[in-house]
């Protein structure tokens, strides 16, 4: 049976609640700014939940990471470092049937996305919560890729965060 906006809204915020990880409810905001958007949650600092207008079928799980200034001057096609590192992770997202796309700023690019949805018709605790993790452990080993591949990366990308470093079962 085909799940509507809100049903979708009401099953995400319950498997939220139970992984005890600080949520909240973005919607207003967000709506105020754009009407691409039905509603959106932000848990822990940079995972996004939310559910897009141009889709009706599908709920999308976003990590983002936003790099400091002293780590966009890395990413420079000038820099061989970051050819090698755009096809690491590139490779991971593919092996692991995420996706990713850079952030920019003008010219300069400020962040990474990782993201991956859950069907509608797929929604239930267990499928959220292994797109959660699958998100997760790929945005782990894409700040490792990064870290690994440029010796004076600062890493202030929430590395300890909450969202990233804990298995949404415990």
């Amino acid at each position: 049976m085909t799940k509507s906006s809100l049903e979708m809204k009401k099953l995400i915020e319950e498997f939220i609640k139970i992984t005890n990880v600080k949520y909240e409810d973005q919607t207003e905001k967000i709506k105020e700014k754009s009407d691409l958007i039905d509603w959106q949650f932000h848990v822990g600092t940079n995972v996004i939940v939310s559910k897009n207008t141009n889709r009706e079928d599908r709920v999308h799980v976003n990590v983002n990471m936003r790099f400091p200034p002293e780590d966009s001057k890395l990413f420079s096609s000038k820099n061989p470092s970051f050819s090698k590192t755009v096809m690491e992770i590139s490779e991971i997202c593919t092996i692991c049937n995420i996706g990713h796309q850079w952030i920019k700023d003008g010219e300069i690019i400020a962040g990474l996305a990782i993201y991956s949805h859950i069907d509608e018709q797929n929604l239930d605790r267990v499928s959220f919560h292994n797109v959660w993790d699958n998100v997760a452990r790929v945005s782990g080993h894409v700040q490792k890729i990064l870290r690994s591949n440029f010796s004076n990366f600062s890493s202030k990308n929430n590395l300890s965060d909450v969202t990233i470093d804990k298995s949404m079962y415990g």
